[in-house]
């Protein structure tokens, strides 16, 4: 597949200042350095998956919104339309745990550029000609009015100009209360055509209650009721999610999940879980969302392949430093015809 669709994502970048060693944040004299953030992942891991990406944001106009700048740039990533000013940077800093401790994330990111953003920053029309998808997560509609009316425009470009609209719920209760994202997710998910999401999202933040049935046999036949009732509510496409199970801080596994209504009817799906270990967890489901949207670019009818493709993106980029996935589609597809098989490619 010639994989040259124009896709755009909407959000933050942000410092990413990293324990080394696993060691705690008051054991730290040095941090590891890196750059980070939902959207940006999102673009830099389908831009090695071949796709032409563009990614949007507010960075200051001085040598870290440069830095920033250089890493898309190094990863492929179309940085022409980035806005510049401010002073700030946002900043997050990671301890990375390690057995039974587990990771922690501070964020220090109320006052950056892109919660500066405005509206004229952009030229609307002219990124959005000829784009194929745009995504854009909970985490960036978190952070601010001004962030909110620019995505806002944006999602509303992108379903004028034809593409696909994805968004991931990305929930952080560090950066607002249920309460404040409520009305906000209901907003947005109706310009959306395919959604990161699981049920406690839909019945929390879009109060879609489960079945009155208390005797429901699982969590699956709960979770499929709840999200049945989303996708039915706001017109989805469709929705995918994962299940994780955590060991440690250092081993857990992964199932991918997709749900969609066709010719009347829900269908489900679920990979089989792939136990793994962890070098670095951040970043994991935006590969997964990566890797799902590659798979429904690629064939936008087959949600098993892209619930499939998204799980083993996700799998290996905990076996990546740094917030973003940097394997090539060939890297994927070796992975998963080899059933995690890690002998030496030589």
């Amino acid at each position: 597949m010639e994989a040259r669709e124009k896709i755009i994502t909407f959000g933050e970048i942000m410092l990413r200042l990293s324990t080394p060693d696993y060691a705690t944040i008051d054991q730290t004299h040095s941090f590891l350095v890196n750059y980070g953030g939902g959207e940006a992942n999102v673009a830099i891991a389908l831009s090695h998956m071949g796709h032409q990406t563009c990614f949007l944001t507010k960075l200051p106009p001085n040598l870290l919104g440069d830095s920033a700048v250089a890493h898309l740039r190094a990863h492929g990533v179309d940085t022409k339309y980035i806005a510049r000013g401010s002073t700030t940077i946002g900043i997050y800093f990671l301890e990375t745990g390690f057995g039974g401790r587990p990771s922690k994330v501070i964020y220090n990111r109320r006052h950056s550029a892109i919660t500066r953003v405005e509206i004229g920053d952009f030229q609307w029309k002219e990124i959005f000609r000829g784009a194929a998808w745009f995504h854009v997560s909970g985490i960036t509609l978190a952070l601010g009015e001004k962030v909110r009316q620019a995505a806002l425009r944006a999602v509303r470009e992108a379903k004028a100009a034809g593409a696909t609209v994805s968004f991931d719920f990305n929930y952080r209760s560090t950066l607002w209360t249920v309460e404040e994202a409520r009305p906000v997710y209901k907003e947005f998910i109706r310009y959306a055509d395919v959604v990161f999401g699981n049920d406690w999202d839909a019945n929390t933040l879009l109060e879609i209650p489960f079945d009155g049935d208390t005797d429901l046999s699982s969590v699956a036949q709960r979770r499929r009721d709840v999200l049945c009732k989303m996708i039915e509510r706001y017109g989805l496409q469709y929705v995918f999610c994962t299940d994780r199970v955590v060991y440690s801080a250092t081993e857990n596994s992964l199932a991918g999940n997709y749900f969609t209504l066709r010719d009347g009817k829900f269908l489900t799906g679920a990979t089989a879980p792939v136990r793994f270990n962890i070098y670095d967890r951040i970043g994991g489901g935006d590969a997964f969302a990566s890797g799902v949207i590659h798979g429904l670019l690629k064939n936008y009818q087959d949600p098993a392949y892209a619930v499939l493709y998204g799980l083993n993106t996700s799998v290996l980029k905990h076996t990546i430093y740094g917030d973003a996935f940097t394997l090539s589609c060939a890297d994927i597809e070796a992975f998963m015809s080899s059933n995690g098989n890690a002998e030496v490619k030589r």
